[in-house]
């Protein structure tokens, strides 16, 4: 199979001209294929094709100006190599995750060419094509656990810093931070299903800045750790009757704003006081706000590890 990273399309290279001959889309260039051309290339139905690209992001085709896909030559071949484990019985869940584990030891390209910047003026433009493009050629460019820290946190600042600083106003950071969140899921989506005791990962009331710690939770999942994701502003009754009802062995909560340091002390207080107790951990900018509970480290994945490694030596 052609070894060709996702997201990295031809386009850029090759000068494309559509023509009209009853098929919206022929190509009249090599390399390069429209979604129903990729469909009949590799025998999988358009609606499957943009599910697989869509829920497990093994693929990030290049969108044209008028917002059709193109795919090259190495997207199809990871595409058939998805489709030949999933007919032969392998979950798509599964099938996906070991072409994404595979991707991460393939040659990568340069990393300069998609910055923060990129991300920022994308946001500044309202238009979901552009965002989708700077996303995902960026979460295409090595494995997630390296683009969540190297690249996914200091956009999140940067997007922040955008918006204190009048480049960016609260739609459209807004509308970064949801393109984020999607891709994020699709992370956590594609992660095989986990067994073992439950871990929630949550935020506290007063804080919804949850990239972040939605990217720790993907990390982890894809460990093989059974989280339970919460998502932002969570009432510590909640909490106690998710950590109740679920048998939750830990809690990470994500504190990033100061003001969220009461009620998040209030949520630890709450879950150590369970029996038999849940073991409690606290990550984000203000986690030292947060008394009696296990620090995390501040690089999401560097945090999963830590918190992986803790819950298969019974440390945690």
């Amino acid at each position: 199979m052609a070894r060709a990273y996702p997201g990295y399309c031809h386009a850029a290279r090759v000068c494309l001209r559509f023509v009209e001959d009853g098929q919206r889309g022929r190509r009249e260039a090599d390399d390069i294929y429209t979604v129903k051309q990729a469909s009949q290339l590799t025998g999988i139905p358009e609606a499957t094709l943009r599910m697989w690209e869509r829920r497990y992001r093994i693929v990030f085709p290049h969108r044209s100006a008028s917002g059709f896909r193109l795919y090259d030559d190495g997207q199809l071949d990871r595409l058939r190599e998805m489709a030949a484990q999933v007919n032969g019985g392998v979950p798509a869940s599964r099938a996906a995750q070991a072409i994404l584990d595979a991707a991460a030891s393939w040659p990568r390209p340069e990393a300069g060419g998609h910055t923060g910047d990129d991300l920022v003026a994308a946001a500044a433009t309202l238009d979901p094509l552009t965002l989708d493009n700077v996303i995902g050629r960026a979460f295409a460019r090595a494995d997630f656990d390296e683009v969540a820290t190297g690249w996914l946190q200091p956009q999140i600042t940067a997007l922040g810093d955008a918006w204190a600083d009048g480049r960016l106003t609260v739609a459209q950071e807004h509308f970064a931070s949801a393109g984020l969140m999607r891709a994020i899921g699709a992370v956590f989506d594609a992660a095989p299903p986990a067994s073992g005791a439950a871990v929630l990962v949550g935020l506290p009331p007063r804080e919804r800045h949850e990239l972040a710690l939605y990217a720790f939770a993907a990390c982890l999942r894809r460990r093989g750790v059974n989280v339970i994701y919460l998502g932002a502003d969570v009432p510590a009754t909640d909490w106690v009757s998710a950590a109740v009802e679920s048998h939750a062995r830990a809690a990470v909560i994500g504190v990033s704003a100061r003001r969220a340091g009461p009620k998040a002390q209030e949520v630890a207080d709450q879950l150590g006081a369970l029996t038999p107790p849940v073991s409690v951990w606290a990550g984000g900018s203000h986690r030292d706000l947060v008394e009696g509970v296990h620090q995390l480290p501040d690089p999401v994945s560097e945090a999963a590890a830590v918190l992986h490694l803790s819950l298969t030596t019974g440390r945690a």
